[in-house]
């Protein structure tokens, strides 16, 4: 049966409002409402809320979560490569091949150094993320100040070459950046396996005190290198090789991951 009445009718080309007078389209466009189980549709690309006052979350597998991992990547690999960059030969003079080499190898044994710390602190931040399933704000934050470390590694590296490692302020300042950066790390694995955070995996429980002695030994290792620098700077750079060794020594007591 139809109206007589022409404004009962919708216009050519347009869609009648639905019972409740909303726009049957909007539901196809904002996801197509509630699912046959009467769950919300995931219109965040990956977000999770949790509720009212829930952190924000980014579970793995989604855009928001791979840019904080393509994010801290960047962050390491520019940090490798502005290690690189001091090492300069110089141009439009004559110079001994012999000479410059000499005059360029503390520069090289801070770039050797300061490149396998970093590789160090890249392989725990990539050894984290394993177990890591989801990130929320203060994780991200965590996350931020430890790359914001990693960033400023170059400036002490060129300080520790133009001295030598002979100057006990270097030693110490160069010990000193890479403490934070340990302790950074090791503050962000606590964060994310911490119980009840839903943040880590369930295999990471097995795992945790492990990768806690991993992490934290860096750090250890370089603040108790900063005593001996006030009586033997070079010493203090010759205990830095202790990290690499208890590294092997905790592996091999460790349960595989």
């Amino acid at each position: 049966m139809t109206s007589d009445d022409p404004a009962a009718e919708p216009p050519d080309g347009a869609v009648a409002d639905g019972p409740d007078g909303e726009d049957p389209l909007a539901a196809v466009i904002d996801g197509g409402g509630p699912a046959a189980d009467g769950s919300q549709p995931d219109s965040s690309g990956g977000a999770d809320y949790g509720g009212p006052g829930a952190h924000w979350l980014a579970r793995a597998g989604h855009l928001e979560y791979d840019r904080v991992l393509f994010f801290s990547d960047a962050i390491f690999a520019i940090a490798i490569t502005l290690l690189a960059l001091d090492l300069r030969v110089p141009i439009g003079r004559s110079f001994q091949a012999g000479h410059e080499l000499r005059t360029a190898f503390p520069g090289i044994v801070s770039f050797a150094i300061s490149f396998a710390v970093i590789g160090l602190f890249w392989l725990g931040h990539h050894s984290l993320f394993r177990y890591v399933i989801a990130i929320d704000r203060p994780l991200i934050m965590l996350n931020l100040l430890f790359l914001g470390t990693i960033a400023f590694l170059p400036f002490p590296t060129e300080l520790l070459g133009l001295t030598s490692t002979k100057q006990a302020p270097a030693v110490i300042f160069y010990a000193a950046c890479c403490s934070a950066a340990g302790l950074v790390e090791t503050a962000l694995w606590l964060y994310a396996t911490r119980a009840g955070s839903e943040l880590a995996g369930p295999s990471a429980a097995r795992v945790r005190i492990p990768f806690l002695l991993r992490a934290a030994r860096a750090p250890v290792i370089f603040l108790l290198s900063i005593p001996v620098a006030l009586y033997s700077p070079r010493l203090a750079t010759y205990m830095w090789i202790l990290i690499f060794v208890t590294g092997v020594v905790i592996d091999r007591m460790s349960p595989p991951g």
